[in-house]
């Protein structure tokens, strides 16, 4: 892969999420370690322990003698001892064990010895039952589990947000590159394109505005460009406007001695006749070079209307005609017409303009000496014409423009069709192809 994993955007989200969390255990452990140590000079006191258990002990004192609890009812005392995980209850009479709340769930309560790890005078009671009997009673309160529980819930949610504001952090500092891109994208759509966006880091949102800002040298590029060629089409226009006056005035000239009949003889006449016909070839010429000269370099040119042709008699009238002017010029004609089955969505007066321009190519450049291949056929789903001829050696490159080729694959493009031309080796070769369709009861060109 050539894209850093390191750089991407997950992965610096990965980062900062472990950087936050490393952050958050730190101040935990850290927090913790100072709970625990207050915990541990305040709880583990003597005085402090001696204060709980006292109370423990008081309470369960009331307890006793509320409840009326006897050498035969103990078990009473488990619901005194359920109310919480906080204390541990033995109850002794002469040494043998009356009550031991860590067996007392049992069915029959094993007698025990008395554990000296309980013997602390501090802990040790005179416990008065209901009826009076007078027991020793050892209480042991577990209350420190409880506060250090909630010193660790305390620290965790400190961590948490020190998790969450180093996480925040990132995010905010992510936060301010989209909304300088945003604020950069707002600049470009108010039509400023001039405007650079700024490029920064390797991730994908450096990425994106790279390609931001090479979106808005692209179209920088392209209004240039269009601007350039609005200035050609002016001056194009300035240009045929200058040429297309000559012939026009004379043409009316030669128009105006005709309609007032200011000719000598017939001679003349046909003269004014001639050239008038010549004037109005040559504006013919220099409209039909106009038009294809939109049609290949406008941008706005519309989607012609379409209609459904026989694909054997486009093709084959077509060029049939065409084939038999070119061997009345002298022309040598190899065609090959197979049968094409099927019709064709195409609009006739483009499609006829694309072939005129084929066929003028070849009345201007073609050598005649040589003979033309001409092959119609279907292949697959496309009626295919295949045109190959020499080149005359004879032929001023300079004269050719290309545009009218252009026009042709302009043409072809809008059908949806292809139009492909070269020229190797002296030998200039032509495929147009367009697409097929079935249909019954086509009309006939």
């Amino acid at each position: 892969m050539s894209k850093r994993i390191s750089g991407s955007l997950s992965a610096q989200l990965l980062g900062g999420v472990l950087l936050s969390l490393l952050a958050a255990a730190s101040v935990f452990f850290l927090c913790f370690a100072l709970s625990t140590q207050v915990l541990d000079r305040t709880v583990y006191s003597e005085a402090f322990m001696d204060k709980m258990v006292d109370q423990q002990f008081q309470s369960l004192q009331s307890y006793v003698t509320r409840e009326q609890v006897t050498a035969k009812n103990l078990h009473r005392l488990n619901l005194w001892c359920s109310q919480g995980d906080q204390v541990a209850l033995t109850i002794y009479q002469n040494d043998a064990v009356l009550y031991d709340s860590s067996v007392s769930g049992k069915e029959e309560p094993a007698l025990e010895e008395f554990d000296p790890a309980w013997e602390s005078p501090d802990r040790e009671y005179a416990l008065v039952l209901g009826d009076g009997t007078e027991t020793r009673a050892f209480l042991y309160y577990y209350a420190e589990d409880i506060l250090y529980y909630w010193a660790a819930i305390l620290s965790g949610l400190i961590s948490f947000a020190v998790f969450s504001l180093c996480f925040i952090a990132f995010v905010h500092r992510k936060l301010r590159d989209i909304k300088r891109l945003k604020r950069e994208l707002d600049i470009l759509a108010g039509g400023d394109l001039k405007y650079p966006v700024t490029v920064k880091g390797g991730d994908e949102l450096g990425e994106l505005a790279a390609g931001v800002d090479q979106m808005r040298r692209s179209i920088l590029a392209h209004q240039e460009a269009e601007d350039q060629m609005r200035s050609a089409n002016s001056q194009l226009v300035t240009a045929m406007s200058h040429d297309l006056r000559t012939p026009l005035t004379s043409l009316l000239g030669y128009l105006e001695l005709l309609d007032r009949g200011k000719y000598q003889n017939e001679a003349q006449l046909q003269h004014f006749i001639r050239q008038s016909l010549g004037k109005t070839l040559q504006i013919k010429d220099m409209a039909d070079k106009l038009f294809e000269y939109f049609l290949v370099y406008s941008s706005e040119w519309e989607q012609p209307d379409m209609e459904t042709a026989d694909a054997d008699g486009l093709f084959q009238q077509f060029w049939g005609e065409y084939a038999f002017s070119l061997e009345n010029e002298g022309f040598s004609v190899d065609c090959d017409f197979g049968e094409l089955k099927g019709a064709v969505q195409v609009n006739l007066d483009l499609i006829r303009r694309a072939f005129d321009n084929l066929y003028s190519n070849l009345r201007k450049y073609a050598d005649r000496t040589r003979p033309l291949r001409l092959i119609c056929r279907r292949e697959g789903d496309t009626a295919r014409l295949e045109l190959s001829n020499a080149v005359s050696p004879q032929r001023n490159k300079k004269e050719s423009t290309n545009i009218g080729l252009d026009t042709c694959r302009r043409i072809l493009q809008y059908h949806g069709g292809i139009f492909h031309a070269e020229e190797t080796d002296g030998q200039f070769r032509v495929t147009v192809a367009l697409p097929l369709t079935e249909a019954q009861d086509i009309p006939r060109i």
